[in-house]
């Protein structure tokens, strides 16, 4: 599937031009996101068979440059991702859990995707952008879906999105082996104005996974399992209510609580978040994250890996940031979490500490 993927663009960028000879130029961004990264995390509970707490240190370096295209509403992009880290995930010998959604050594394609835009309407094929407005419990930030995404988006006065309808469609959208498995997205998105320079939006989802089986074995993470398979398909109600404030100091609220249909229990999640200030706009920003997300609430391969465990766990998040330049900030993070579902009762109430130093590169 990733040779078409990659010609697509290719395509679409040669309609682009000859759409340019017509009169109307193509408009290229050139963006880079960076971090370098290093993250200890502190008294790991021990694993069956072993007394004591272990501690881990490790450092990582991510470069994820990118081109995009706009071109009278051909759309089109292409960007790469490298990683490199003192701490391999994947080896010789083939571990029995990844925590992380990136190959620790590794070069590969991010983005490759091209698409149509006219009016409120929106196509998109390829490797490209989540397109739904999902918190990391559900979607980690540094995964890109492979499908097809269709979307209508209907506009205020101002430019803002007020109201939409977004479908998608994927198939292998993992960094390490998911050839099989399929994502189906529907979602509905609102958005109001509540004051001069503040705004409300919610977002409902119906999110269903299938083909679970196929899934890499190290990827399966804190999900049941029945003879090391998944048990069943899950199919996900996710809503998501944002409120934006943009005059003055930058800030937004969010709440996000997911219930899966299709398991009898631990099957629902709690994400609440806070963001104030901004690290590209202003000097400052600081994040606060609550999270209380039970084992089969949704796909733990897919939600963010930024904290020790993909479900089942409840944990908070603090993270500062200072820009130092004018496309470099510093970030502190500090975490506490606690694998609440367990099948260790003496686990459940154990807080794991984790905390995280960055320094992140952005270039738009």
């Amino acid at each position: 599937m990733l040779r078409p993927l990659i010609a697509t663009p290719l395509l679409v960028l040669a309609a682009a031009a000859a759409f340019a000879q017509g009169g109307q130029g193509p408009d290229f961004d050139f963006e880079v996101d960076s971090f370098f990264r290093d993250e200890w995390t502190r008294e790991i509970f021990p694993p069956p068979g072993q007394a004591e707490f272990t501690n881990t240190e490790r450092w990582r370096f991510q470069l994820r440059p990118r081109v995009t295209l706009n071109a009278g509403g051909f759309l089109a992009g292409v960007g790469g991702e490298l990683n490199t880290s003192d701490a391999e995930n994947v080896g010789e010998i083939r571990p029995l859990l990844i925590r992380d959604n990136y190959d620790a050594e590794d070069v590969r394609l991010d983005l490759a995707y091209a698409g149509l835009e006219a009016g409120g309407f929106r196509l998109q094929a390829g490797r490209f952008f989540m397109p739904v407005g999902f918190t990391e419990m559900i979607w980690d930030r540094d995964l890109r879906p492979q499908g097809v995404t269709v979307g209508l988006m209907s506009k205020d006065a101002s430019g803002a999105d007020r109201a939409g309808l977004t479908l998608l469609a994927t198939r292998g959208s993992h960094v390490f082996e998911d050839d099989e498995t399929e994502m189906l997205v529907g979602s509905v998105k609102l958005g109001w104005a509540s004051g001069p320079d503040s705004s409300v939006e919610v977002t409902g989802s119906f999110v269903y996974f299938n083909d679970l089986a196929e899934l890499e074995p190290m990827i399966r993470r804190q999900n049941s399992r029945v003879d090391g398979l998944l048990t069943d398909d899950y199919k996900v109600i996710d809503a998501v209510v944002r409120v934006r404030r943009e005059g003055g100091l930058h800030s937004e609220l969010v709440a996000n609580y997911c219930w899966n249909v299709a398991a009898d229990e631990l099957n629902n999640g709690l994400w609440l978040a806070g963001v104030f200030g901004s690290t590209r706009t202003a000097r400052a920003r600081l994040e606060y994250t609550y999270a209380r997300v039970e084992r089969d609430a949704t796909v733990a391969a897919y939600a963010t890996d930024d904290f020790f465990w993909g479900t089942g766990w409840e944990g908070h998040r603090v993270d500062l940031g200072v820009r130092v330049a004018q496309a470099l900030a510093v970030h502190v993070t500090g975490q506490m979490q606690r694998f609440k579902d367990s099948p260790r009762i003496e686990e459940q109430d154990h807080w794991v500490r984790r905390i995280r130093l960055d320094v992140r590169l952005f270039i738009d």
